[in-house]
C-alpha cells in the first residue's frame, strides 16, 4: 500500500511528465513535418477550423475519450473503475497541448534544417515526459491504455499491438486528410522521426531515473547504523556475488557441500516463475540483465517501454525479492547473485560475500567453461559484468561492487577455488555471523511531517 506522501510524489512526477509530453507534441507539430502517430488524427481534424473551440487540444480530448470507450467495450467486466481517472488525465493533457501550441506559435520556420531541429527537440521533450509518466507508475493516457486493453484481449505482445495501433492511426489520418483536404496533412517525415526517436530516448532517460524509486519510498533522511557480532548456534544464510569468471558459482556449490546446506542459483528461476506466474522463458531471459540486443531493444522498448512493461520488470524483481526473503527465513542456505545481498541487507544471520579474481584467471575460467577463445572470453566477461552492473543499479540504486554492501570481499586468485572454500568454511564453522537488525534513524522531511498530520 502506497503512502499519501509517496502518491503525492508519484503524481507530481506524472503531471510533470504530462507537461513535457504536451510541450513535445507542440514542438513536433509546429515543425510542420508531421506529428506523432497518436496525435495525427486529432491534428488533422483540428485543421478543419469549424469552431474556435474545436482546437487541437479539444480533438485530442475527444479522441482519447473515444479510446476510453473502446477500452470499456473490449474489457467489459475486466474494466476497472479506477481507469476512469484517464478522463482527468486526458483533459489535463489536452489543455496543456493547447497551451503549448499557443506559446510555440511564434517559432520561426525559415529553413528545413530548423524544422528538423524543432522535431528532434520535440522528440526529446516528449521522451522525457514519457519517462516521467512511466516511472511514476500511477495512471496511463488513453492512447497507451487502449493498446494495453487490445493486448490483453488478443493475448498478443504489447509491442506488436502498439506497432499495429500506430500504423493504423497513421493510415487513418492520411486517408482522413486526403478526403477532407485532397492532400496529406500531419503525416510526413516528422512522423517517422518521432517513431524512431521517442522510444530509444525515453529508454535513455528512464534508465537514469533509478533514483526515483528510492525517492518515492523515502520519507526523510535515513542514517543506517549496523552492528556485527559473532554468535554460535545461529542459523546462517550466505549470499555470494561475484565478477564474471571469478568462480563465484563454483565456490558456492563447493561451500554448500562442505556445510551440507542447499544452494540457490539458477534454481531461483523456476521458483520465481512459479511464485509470480511468469513464463519461465521470461524469467530466464531477464535473469540479472535488462534488454541489450539493439533490435530487440528498439522494438520492445520503443513500442513496449511503458507502464505495462515497466511493471513486468518491477514485478519480476519484487517477486524475486519475496522468494529470497522467504528462503532466508525458513532455512540455512547459500544464495548466489540476484541482488540477494541487497534484498537481505537488513536481515539477521546473513553473511554477504563478494568474490573477485585477477583478469588472467577469469579469462582462463571462461575459456575452459564455454570452450571459447581468449577474445570471446574477454567479450563475454565485459558483457556479463555490464549486464549485472546495469541490473543492480537499475533496481537498487547502488553499485554492485561497492564493498560497503558486503561483509567479506575475497580474491579467489589468491587461494584458488578450493582454498577460498576452505577459508570460508573455517570462518562459518567457528563463528556463525549474526547481524543485529539495522537501526534506522529517520529524520523526516517537511513533506513527510505534513502528510502525517
Amino acid at each position: 500500500m502506497r503512502s499519501k506522501l509517496e502518491l503525492f510524489k508519484r503524481y507530481s512526477m506524472f503531471f510533470g511528465g504530462i507537461l513535457f509530453n504536451a510541450l513535445g507534441v507542440a514542438f513536433i507539430t509546429r515543425s510542420m513535418l508531421g506529428t506523432g502517430p497518436t496525435s495525427c488524427i486529432p491534428y488533422v481534424l483540428s485543421l478543419l477550423e469549424i469552431n474556435k473551440f474545436l482546437t487541437f487540444g479539444t480533438f485530442t480530448f475527444l479522441f482519447n475519450t473515444l479510446l476510453l470507450l473502446l477500452q470499456v467495450i473490449l474489457l467489459r467486466k475486466n474494466f476497472k473503475p479506477i481507469q476512469l481517472l484517464q478522463i482527468a488525465v486526458n483533459l489535463l493533457f489536452s489543455v496543456l497541448v493547447d497551451v503549448a501550441m499557443f506559446f510555440t506559435r511564434g517559432l520561426v520556420l525559415d529553413h528545413y534544417i530548423l524544422a528538423l531541429v524543432y522535431t528532434v527537440v520535440g522528440c526529446i521533450l516528449r521522451a522525457f515526459g514519457v519517462s516521467c509518466s512511466v516511472v511514476a507508475d500511477v495512471v496511463m493516457l488513453s492512447t497507451e491504455a487502449f493498446v494495453k486493453a487490445v493486448a490483453e484481449v488478443s493475448k498478443k505482445e504489447f509491442s506488436i499491438c502498439k506497432l499495429v495501433s500506430d500504423m493504423t492511426m497513421t493510415a487513418i489520418s492520411a486517408v482522413l486528410s486526403f478526403v477532407l483536404f485532397e492532400k496529406i496533412n500531419g503525416v510526413r517525415e516528422g512522423t517517422l522521426i518521432t517513431v524512431l526517436l521517442v522510444g530509444p530516448i525515453s529508454k535513455f532517460f528512464t534508465n537514469r531515473m533509478d533514483f526515483a524509486h528510492h525517492y518515492f519510498e523515502m520519507d526523510g533522511e535515513f542514517v543506517y547504523e549496523q552492528k556485527l557480532k559473532l554468535q554460535e548456534g545461529k542459523r546462517l544464510v550466505i549470499t555470494i556475488t561475484s565478477l564474471a569468471g571469478s568462480g563465484g558459482r563454483v565456490i558456492a556449490r563447493l561451500l554448500a557441500e562442505k556445510l551440507s546446506i542447499p544452494v540457490y542459483d539458477k534454481e531461483l528461476i523456476d521458483m520465481v516463475a512459479s511464485r509470480g506466474h511468469f513464463p519461465k522463458l521470461f524469467v530466464k531471459n531477464h535473469n540479472e540483465k535488462l534488454y541489450s540486443n539493439i533490435a530487440e531493444s528498439f522494438l520492445l522498448e520503443n513500442y513496449n517501454f511503458n507502464n505495462l512493461n515497466f511493471r513486468s520488470y518491477r514485478n519480476l524483481f519484487n517477486t524475486q525479492c519475496d522468494v529470497i526473503s522467504e528462503l532466508a527465513e525458513k532455512e540455512d542456505c547459500i544464495i548466489v547473485g540476484h541482488c540477494s545481498n541487497y534484498v537481505l541487507r537488513n536481515s539477521p544471520n546473513v553473511l554477504n560475500i563478494f568474490i573477485s579474481a585477477n583478469e588472467e584467471d577469469r579469462l582462463e575460467y571462461m575459456q575452459y567453461k564455454y570452450k571459447i577463445n581468449r577474445k570471446q572470453a574477454e567479450q563475454k566477461i565485459r558483457r556479463q559484468d555490464h549486464d549485472t552492473e546495469r541490473y543492480y543499479q537499475h533496481f537498487t540504486g547502488i553499485h554492485w561492487r561497492d564493498s560497503s554492501t558486503y561483509h567479506l570481499t575475497i580474491d579467489s586468485s589468491l587461494l584458488g577455488y578450493q582454498g577460498t572454500v576452505d577459508l570460508l568454511e573455517k570462518l562459518v564453522r567457528k563463528h556463525y555471523l549474526d547481524v543485529d537488525k539495522v537501526k534506522v534513524v529517520n529524520r523526516k522531511s517537511f513533506l513527510a511531517k505534513l502528510f502525517d498530520r
